[in-house]
């Protein structure tokens, strides 16, 4: 079973041909989940359970979690991060009910609770009850498709579901509540870091200036940063990171530059290393409040052993202004030099979000507009993985 589950975990494909007899048995436990809400709520005050406050709402959107009920009319904590795909799951004290939406009228599924099968579904099933979900437990829970025919719309999807647990004197909606909020709120990071960096993706480059730094021409290259996009590398020419701190809303700016290297082009050996400034560096929190904050970052640096040409002198450079929320981000202005190669991302949650790639031009892009056209980052805009 393990060895068939393991092939089964693959991500494929498959066609969008018959979904509507299965989106049917989907609608018999999944379509009450998001549009009762209001119900539910309803009954929480009835059980005994504390209004939600404005934040704990809030914080309820934000992490996809909703108060609903199951087809059978038990109160429940719903997921509806996978929604927009078809997949959400209800947990109730005791329960928890899995629905989906099926690559085809006939597939089957297994159902992976942490790393154990619990069942095989009939051909076109939908969804399934986990009845021995223990209560005050969180389960991952997989549904991975049996491949057969044209499978290129078949995937296997994940869940984490808490189980709510009744405690003494609660009400079974007081227990959905506590265990959605307490979700909810553990799950918001306490910080969130934007970080902006620039890198020579070759081992070693040409000056391309004639006369315009003290090493250049045949006899030297400058060195590189060896890499290709990874937000894991220490690896940068330029480097400017901002750490928001939601519960105090400040945001704290950290800059660097990294040494420039000259190596001898024959045999590569090392003839200089100096520093540029970081004086030009800039990260600043411009506003914040409840969830966001808007932050202006400069990167600006120049080769130390470049004086230039007739004052102007190469540097790579870029600015740009970041709108920056608990759930996603926005560039509302900016643009730099193409070169060397840019990345942002942001780590939220303790995921990493690219927001922004983008290879360089032309070494000459470093003399700026006169050269290069500027690259635009207005208008890139997204949510968090």
């Amino acid at each position: 079973m393990q060895s068939r589950i393991s092939n089964l975990s693959r991500t494929v494909g498959s066609r969008r041909a018959g979904v509507k007899a299965s989106l049917a048995a989907v609608a018999l436990v999944a379509g009450t989940l998001a549009g009762q809400t209001t119900a539910a709520a309803a009954a929480d005050a009835r059980g005994n359970a504390a209004p939600l406050s404005a934040q704990q709402r809030s914080d309820l959107v934000e992490q996809h979690l909703s108060i609903g009920r199951t087809g059978g009319g038990q109160v429940a904590l719903v997921n509806n991060a996978l929604a927009d795909r078809g997949v959400t799951s209800a947990a109730a004290p005791g329960a928890v009910t899995l629905s989906w939406k099926p690559y085809t009228t006939d597939a089957r599924y297994t159902i992976v609770r942490g790393e154990t099968p619990l069942t095989t579904t009939k051909p076109g099933q939908a969804t399934f009850k986990d009845t021995n979900a223990t209560a005050g437990s969180s389960y991952q829970y997989r549904i991975i498709p049996e491949l057969k025919g044209d499978t290129s719309t078949a995937r296997t999807w994940g869940l984490t579901v808490a189980v709510p647990k009744v405690n003494r004197g609660e009400t079974e909606a007081a227990a959905v509540q506590r265990t959605a909020t307490t979700q909810a709120a553990a799950a918001k990071p306490a910080t969130t870091t934007l970080t902006w960096t620039t890198f020579i993706p070759q081992k070693h480059i040409n000056q391309p200036i004639p006369k315009a730094c003290k090493y250049w021409g045949k006899k030297y290259v400058y060195g590189g940063d060896n890499r290709d996009f990874d937000w894991k590398s220490s690896r940068y020419r330029t480097s400017a990171s901002a750490v928001i701190t939601w519960k105090s809303r400040k945001v704290s700016g950290y800059t660097s530059v990294k040494a420039t290297h000259v190596y001898k082009k024959s045999n590569k050996k090392l003839v200089a290393k100096k520093n540029a400034s970081a004086k030009d560096m800039k990260v600043k929190k411009l506003g914040a409040g409840s969830g966001y904050a808007d932050i202006r970052m400069v990167t600006h640096s120049t080769n130390p052993f470049c004086s230039g040409i007739a004052k102007v002198k190469g540097a790579i450079d870029g600015a740009l202004t970041f709108h920056i929320t608990r759930g996603g981000w926005e560039i509302r202005s900016g643009n730099h030099r193409q070169m060397p190669n840019h990345e942002i991302y942001i780590y939220n949650g303790g995921r990493v979000t690219w927001v922004y790639k983008s290879k360089y031009s032309s070494p000459l892009c470093l003399v700026g507009s006169a050269t290069c056209d500027l690259k635009n980052l207005t208008g890139y805009y997204g949510k968090y993985k």
